[in-house]
Formats: C-alpha cells, structure tokens, sequence
C-alpha cells in the first residue's frame, strides 16, 4: 500500500528547536521579550505601527472588538463562510451575530449583502480573508465609513498573502492573526492583533493583561479598570518568531503547490478552481467539484488526507438561520474540498494526489455511461 499523505503536518526543524531552548535558558517564560519582539516583527511585515500579541485569534479579535466599546446590545457582521470562531469571538465580547453571505469568485464576505445587514445596532463588520484570499476591502471600507461602523479583518489564514500589493492585515482598524496548528506561521497555539491606533493599541494591552498599573518594587500594582489575562507566552511567541525567519521559503512552497494542483488537475471539467491573483497565498489548495462526495471517499481508501469546507454558520445550532439567503457559502460547502497541504508535500505527491482524482472521475463516467446503455 501507498505510503499516506497528510492533509497537513507542521513544519519543525533547528531554528524552533534553537528558539525555544533560547527561551528555556532565558527563564523568561511568561510574555516578555520574546513576545515583544513577535510583535514588532509582525508589524514590520504588515505595516502597522502596532502589534498586540494575544493566546489565539478567537480572543484576538473579541479584545479589539472590547477595546472599541463592543459588547452587549451591539451587532457584528460576519460572513457565513468562515470557521466558526469569527462568529464566537463576537459572541465572546458579548455582542450579537448577523450573518451575511460571500462572493462565489472569492469566498469572502460580499459587500452587497453586508449591506442588506447592517441594522440599527450594527458597530463592525469582520471581513474574512478566507484561506489567504483577500476581501473586497475597496468596498467594504467605503460601506463602513457611510454607515459610521468599525471594520476588522480576520486574516487568521492570510499571513503572508497580499492583497492589491498591500499584505492582508493592513486593512481596516485592526487586523487579526492566528499561530495555530494548521497555520503557515504555528506556535501550537497563538494570535495577534496589528493596528495603527495608539489609544486602541493601548486599550487592547490594558485588557490584555488585567489592566495592570505596575509602579516601582516598593508600591503597590493597580488596576484602574477591569481587564483579562489574555498574554502570548514567550516560549509560545519564540516558535512562531523562529518560523517568521523562514517566511519567503514557506510561501513559495505554498505558491507552488498552488500551481502544481492547478497544472495536474485543470483539464478534467468536473474540477474547478478559484481564479488566481497577484501575490494571493493560499493557505490550503483547495479544488471544487460536483462530485465531492465521490472524491473524498477515493481519498481516504487512497490513504489521502483532506478537509471538507466548513459548515456555513447559519447551519450551526448556535447561528442557524434559513438557507434562503446565504446560496454561495452552501455551493462552496457542498463542492469544497481542501487537498494534501503540508509544507512537506512534493510534486509527487501532488501528483498522486491528483492521479487519485482523477481516476474517481473516470469511474464515475463510466459507471454512468454504462447505466445509460441499459
């Protein structure tokens, strides 16, 4: 038997190792230096004068969206294709959830139907750059500023991705980054915020760490204002610093992929793609198909490794809503599939990958040629 193919593994090697043992020998384990130095490196490759490291990009986005007075009575939009933590870190600053579809070209939020969802206590929008795919920022910031409401990116799967040249991040009041396991940049765990705002910089370190006043040994420690414990380790911080080093080799190996699937898979017309854009990384090849269903059962007897998409949010207990008015986000569901992603993957691999598909295709055909013989 073939050996299996991950969907995604991280990638290890000397600097993490090295990193991490730095931190060890530092005794510094708690956010400090390390973490500082994460944050000032992100904001140098996003463009931002801030950068606010935090434990993941669910409490990333929930301590922005506190920061700007958020909370309870307030409405969120948000796109139904998406993981659901964009929609709990809403529900985590204690404001409502109103969901809007995507665009199909995209999968990112649509500008018109955010539109159809802004209500009276609508304050933000969340625009999702949905696997490294950068949203309609050009509309969407104009949308926000007719409307007098917050915009926030959710660039969890974009670090590293541009947009119109511009790297996903950089738009709107705050963007927001997560370190986890299946990230291009990983700590295991981790996120950030990068901002340009010096009082909500501010604000969002206060309720990041309790809000604490420290004074000097002698006085006592402070705290003017309730606040959170929502600190990025160091040790944490140091993985994802280490990988951040490695960050051309890790997004041409991305880029590759991309076009390895895209030249493998392109002439069989049951396969279809995303359009491609400049300087776009996506974070997991991704490939659509009526024949979904077909596919990732001949995967997984291959011992291939993939994902289906998300389930739409209006179709979560939590946020359930009507099909009616989210059509995009349920045909990306039902056709999306994520391939064989890993920085460890090869062109032979890829090539397997692709191999397998294809033959479930001709299998298919076949079968229904021979049903309509009979």
């Amino acid at each position: 038997m073939s050996e299996a193919i991950p969907w995604w593994e991280p990638k290890l090697g000397p600097p993490v190792r090295r990193a991490v043992l730095d931190v060890l020998d530092s005794t510094f384990l708690n956010d400090g230096p390390t973490t500082r130095a994460l944050e000032g490196r992100l904001t140098v490759l996003i463009g931002r004068r801030h950068g606010v490291a935090a434990p993941n990009c669910t409490s990333a986005l929930a301590l922005t969206l506190m920061a700007l007075g958020i909370g309870p009575g307030d409405e969120v939009i948000v796109p139904d294709m998406t993981f659901i933590a964009t929609a709990n870190a809403v529900r985590l600053a204690g404001a409502g959830v109103r969901l809007a579809d995507v665009e199909p070209e995209r999968l990112t939020l649509d500008p018109v139907a955010a539109e159809r969802a802004i209500g009276p206590r609508t304050r933000a929008i969340i625009a999702v750059d949905f696997n490294g795919r950068g949203a309609d920022y050009t509309r969407l910031e104009t949308l926000c500023a007719a409307h007098g409401i917050h915009l926030l990116s959710d660039s969890a799967q974009a670090l590293g991705s541009l947009k119109d040249s511009r790297a996903l991040g950089s738009f709107g009041i705050a963007g927001c980054f997560s370190f986890s396991a299946h990230k291009l940049f990983f700590s295991g765990q981790g996120g950030a915020v990068v901002l340009d705002d010096d009082a909500l910089a501010g604000r969002l370190r206060d309720l990041r760490d309790q809000a604490k006043r420290d004074g000097s040994p002698l006085s006592d420690v402070g705290h003017p204002s309730v606040g959170f414990n929502f600190k990025l380790p160091s040790l944490l911080a140091g993985v994802a610093l280490a990988q951040l080093d490695e960050a051309k080799a890790r997004l041409d190996h991305t880029r590759a992929r991309d076009a390895w699937y895209r030249e493998f898979l392109s002439n069989d017309p049951a396969l279809f793609f995303l359009p491609r854009r400049p300087g776009e990384a996506v974070l997991w090849a991704d490939v659509f198909s009526d024949r979904r269903d077909e596919l990732a059962a001949a995967l997984h007897a291959a011992g291939i490794g993939f994902r289906r998409f998300y389930l739409p949010l209006h179709r979560q207990p939590p946020y359930a809503a009507a099909d009616v008015d989210f059509p995009n986000a349920l045909a990306a569901w039902r056709r999306g599939l994520w391939l064989p992603s890993a920085l460890s993957l090869t062109e032979a691999q890829a090539r397997r990958v692709a191999a397998c598909l294809r033959a479930a295709l001709d299998s298919e055909r076949r079968a229904e040629s021979w049903a309509g013989a009979r």
